[in-house]
C-alpha cells in the first residue's frame, strides 16, 4: 500500500511538472513591436518565479511604461485639481509624497527585476521598436501627437544638447526622430538601463528623507524625517556609477552588430542617438575612475582652479588641504535643508586630505579637458549629450 501511494504521488508530481513546463513552454514570447502587441503583452505578463528572460525583460518595460503614464498623468491632473479644490500645503505635500513613494516602490520592482536578468545570447533578447508604444500618457482619453511619439528615439547625430518640450507638430518628429529605429536587447543594455534605475531610485530616496511640516518658520519647514532613506540613496548612487563603469567595459567587448542600443565605435548598426568614439569611452572611463572612489568616500574633493557649478560650491565650503566628503553628505544629511544656507554650517562635510582620504583626481580631469584647445561651448554641450544618454 506504502508503495503505491508512493508511486502515485510521484506520478502526480511528473505529471504536474510537465503540465507546467509544457504551459510555459507553449506561452507566447513578449511582443513589443507594435501597439496592440504591446498592450497585449503588457496585459498578460505577470511577476512570477517562472518567467523566462523576455518576460522578465516585458515585466520591466510594461512597468517603467506604466510609471510614466502615471506619473503625467498625476502631474497634469493633479495640478489642475489642486487649482480648483484650492488645498492647503499639507495635503499637497502629502499627496507629492504618496506619488514619490509609489514612483520609488515601483522603481525598486524594476531594479530588482533587471538586477537578476541574464542574456547569455541573441535568442535571449527582445525585438523592441518604442516608437510603436503610443499610449495615453495623461489620462485624458486621448493620444496627442507628443504622447504617441514620446517613447520614439531621437535621431542619431552628434549635435548639441537642446531641451524643448514635447511638440504637437509631427513634422518635427518627422525630421528629429527615428521612429523606426529597433532594437535587439543584449547583457549591455541591461545595464544600462540598470543603471538608470539605480539614479532614478536614489532620486526618490533622497525625496523621500524629507517632509514637510505646516505651523513652523519657513526654513524648517522642510525637516529630514527618514535618514535612512538618504543612506539606501547612496548605496544605489554608488552601484549606478559601478554599473555604468561595467556596462561600458561590456559594450567595448561586444563583437557581434545586431540591432544594438549603446554600441561600440565598431558596432554600426545602432539606433543609439549620440555617435561615441574611441575617445568618448576612453574619457567616460576615466571619468568612472575618478566618481566611484568620490562617491564611496574613498576620496575627496578639493576645489580646483576651473571647477564651477554644483561641485564647486561643494568644495570652496572647505579650508585649504580638506576636501569635501560625498559620502559624509549622505550619512549625515542636513536636518533642515532650507536653513542649512551657511558656509560653516557645511564645513561639517569636510576632511583633512590624507593618506586615508586623498583628494579626488575629478579636478585635473576637469581641468585636462577643459583645456584642450578644440573645447569649445558647442563641444562641451555634445559631449553633456553623450553624458546624458549614456549615464
Amino acid at each position: 500500500m506504502r508503495v503505491t501511494a508512493s508511486l502515485t504521488a510521484t506520478l502526480l508530481s511528473t505529471l504536474l511538472s510537465s503540465l507546467l513546463l509544457a504551459g510555459h513552454a507553449s506561452a507566447a514570447q513578449p511582443d513589443l513591436t507594435s501597439s496592440a502587441a504591446f498592450d497585449k503583452t503588457c496585459t498578460d505578463v505577470k511577476r512570477s518565479l517562472r518567467m523566462s528572460v523576455q518576460e522578465q525583460q516585458a515585466f520591466v518595460i510594461c512597468k517603467d511604461v506604466a510609471l510614466v503614464q502615471h506619473v503625467w498623468t498625476f502631474v497634469e491632473q493633479g495640478s489642475r485639481r489642486m487649482g480648483e479644490n484650492k488645498p492647503s500645503n499639507t495635503e499637497i505635500a502629502l499627496a507629492v509624497r504618496a506619488e514619490l513613494t509609489h514612483a520609488r516602490d515601483q522603481l525598486r520592482q524594476s531594479r530588482q527585476m533587471l538586477e537578476k536578468i541574464r542574456i547569455r545570447s541573441s535568442a535571449d533578447g527582445v525585438l523592441l521598436v518604442p516608437a510603436t508604444w503610443a499610449r495615453d500618457l495623461n489620462g485624458d482619453g486621448t493620444i496627442s501627437t507628443a504622447e504617441r511619439n514620446f517613447f520614439a528615439i531621437p535621431a542619431r547625430r552628434d549635435g548639441q544638447l537642446t531641451v524643448q518640450a514635447p511638440s504637437d507638430d509631427d513634422s518635427y518628429y518627422e525630421d528629429e526622430y527615428n521612429r523606426k529605429a529597433a532594437i535587439r536587447t543584449d547583457q549591455s543594455d541591461i545595464a544600462w538601463s540598470l543603471s538608470y534605475h539605480y539614479f532614478a531610485e536614489a532620486l526618490m530616496e533622497v525625496a523621500l528623507s524629507y517632509q514637510y511640516r505646516d505651523g513652523v518658520e519657513s526654513r524648517r519647514s522642510i525637516f529630514l524625517a527618514h535618514p535612512e532613506n538618504m543612506q539606501r540613496a547612496h548605496r544605489l548612487l554608488v552601484d549606478g556609477i559601478k554599473t555604468s563603469e561595467k556596462m561600458r567595459r561590456s559594450v567595448l567587448a561586444e563583437r557581434d552588430d545586431d540591432l544594438e542600443w549603446l554600441a561600440n565605435p565598431r558596432q554600426q548598426n545602432t539606433a543609439f542617438p549620440v555617435p561615441l568614439d574611441d575617445d568618448d569611452f576612453r574619457v567616460w572611463g576615466e571619468l568612472m575612475r575618478h566618481l566611484i572612489p568620490l562617491a564611496e568616500g574613498k576620496t575627496v574633493l578639493p576645489l580646483g582652479e576651473k571647477m564651477s557649478g554644483l561641485m564647486a560650491s561643494m568644495a570652496r565650503v572647505c579650508p585649504e588641504g580638506q576636501g569635501f566628503s560625498v559620502s559624509e553628505l549622505f550619512r549625515n544629511a542636513p536636518k533642515y535643508p532650507l536653513a542649512s544656507t551657511s558656509r560653516e554650517q557645511w564645513k561639517g562635510y569636510c576632511r583633512k586630505i590624507d593618506a586615508a582620504h586623498p583628494a579626488s583626481g575629478l579636478n585635473a580631469f576637469i581641468q585636462s579637458y577643459a583645456d584642450k584647445p578644440e573645447q569649445t561651448d558647442s563641444a562641451a554641450m555634445r559631449y553633456l549629450r553623450r553624458l546624458l544618454w549614456v549615464n
